[in-house]
């Protein structure tokens, strides 16, 4: 099979949807010779920052010489984005190669019964590890999927976990209540085992220590034991300094957002969690991993004339942090290209950015779970008093919106799959540019 014919294959098990369980991620790892045993690793879950947060752990172990295997999700542009080693992305090959071999695996399940078909984030997640053993990674940075108790990635046995902030997010799965999603993701929490957190909601941070005095699993928590102070930011990106084991002053992340010094700061208490395990990062280490860090797709400016920028944020609490920051920054009102999922809180994602668009171009992207772009729309007419159009094709869409005159720039928002198709088409247009040069 070729590249595009084995993700083609993959992609296809979405039609099996989404099963949250462990009995077949289990039984799977153990027929490809359980290679989730033969690395280290972190776990991080929580609704809105734990990508990046994983991508900040992820830099600084680097930045300390060890071979690092990280696993997110989704990507932007390229399957091969979820799976890279030491930065790099996994060969097409690879994929090609351990697909195959894991697909024949996985058919022998299904016929066995159909009730051990796997879904597309079990395979790749066996594809994952398969491919950090045979990396023979020291370490393994693992986000959790969906959840956490129930989520495939809940194999691993970490040296350290991790939950980021905590909000409504994927109800029909995990719960109608804070509370309820904070026990499905304190599932990741393991008997003895030390949880970071930067949850600072009652609530919730309620349920995470419970769970954690129950598990004995010692808590470093964001104010209590570790802080960020001096938080400043600009379009160049977010200032701090971090108190914790050490104290690291003028810490610089090109990362936008005050919320990224929270993210940063769980990082860097992941990695002094860490050192209590025999893996140690220096000073040094920390401020050069903090800085390098990349993460697009996120408050990503990519153009300052005209201005534009993609954001992935797709609940109310993640686009709402996002606004502030453009507040902050001073870059509001601004033209909005927006399309969401249709299993997200459109109405609340509407809300945040209300007040500060100066137009709405509600679009969709081309994914199966994808809100129409008719039905958006009602959502945004009832809430938003700028003008509304609607442009169905996400392309077209981020055009319009650039020949728009309406407030100070573009910004594409409220669904990672959206940031993904901008960044193709975005790619695009500047190859089209330069072959005109």
């Amino acid at each position: 099979m070729s590249y595009s014919e084995l993700t083609d294959w993959m992609f296809n098990l979405e039609r099996f949807g989404i099963k949250l369980g462990l009995e077949n991620m289990t039984e799977f790892l153990r027929r490809i010779g359980n290679p989730h045993r033969d690395f280290r690793s972190v776990h991080v879950t929580g609704t809105n920052g734990k990508g990046s947060t994983c991508a900040f752990v992820e830099r600084i172990l680097r930045e300390s010489g060890l071979k690092v295997g990280l696993y997110t999700s989704p990507h932007l542009v390229d399957f091969r984005e979820r799976i890279r080693v030491d930065g790099e992305d996994i060969p097409e090959a690879d994929v090609v190669r351990i697909g195959s071999e894991l697909k024949g695996e996985m058919e022998a399940m299904a016929r066995e019964s159909t009730e051990k078909q796997l879904t597309f984030f079990e395979f790749t997640t066996g594809l994952a590890f398969r491919y950090f053993s045979e990396q023979k990674v020291d370490i393994a940075v693992v986000e959790v999927g969906m959840g956490g108790r129930l989520d495939a990635t809940n194999v691993v046995s970490p040296e350290v976990t991790a939950i980021t902030r905590i909000g409504l997010e994927h109800t029909n799965y995990l719960g109608s209540t804070v509370q309820e999603i904070a026990r499905e993701k304190a599932g990741i929490v393991k008997d003895g085992v030390e949880l970071v957190t930067c949850e600072r909601g009652g609530e919730a941070l309620a349920v995470i220590e419970g769970v954690c005095r129950r598990k004995s699993a010692p808590v470093r928590r964001i104010d209590r034991d570790f802080r960020v102070a001096g938080v400043a930011q600009s379009l160049e990106g977010t200032t701090f300094s971090y108190e914790g084991e050490r104290r690291h002053d003028g810490l610089r992340t090109r990362l936008l957002g005050e919320y990224q010094a929270d993210n940063a700061a769980t990082a860097i208490a992941i990695v002094e969690a860490l050192g209590r395990r025999g893996i140690d990062a220096s000073a040094e280490n920390v401020a050069s991993g903090i800085a390098g860090t990349v993460w697009p797709g996120r408050l990503d400016v990519v153009s300052r004339d005209p201005f534009l920028m993609f954001d992935g944020s797709h609940n109310p609490d993640g686009v709402g942090r996002t606004i502030q920051v453009l507040k902050d920054l001073r870059v509001v009102p601004l033209t909005y290209v927006l399309a969401c999922m249709d299993d997200k809180d459109a109405p609340g994602i509407v809300a945040a950015i209300a007040p500060t668009a100066a137009k709405v171009i509600v679009t969709q992207v081309d994914f199966k779970r994808a809100l129409t772009a008719d039905k958006l729309a009602e959502v945004v007419r009832a809430a938003v008093k700028a003008p509304v159009e609607v442009v169905p094709k996400a392309s077209d869409a981020l055009e319009k919106a650039l020949a728009t005159t309406e407030g100070r720039g573009v910004c594409a928002i409220g669904s990672l799959y959206l940031v993904g198709e901008a960044m193709k088409w975005r790619s695009q247009a500047v190859s089209r540019a330069a072959h005109k040069v």
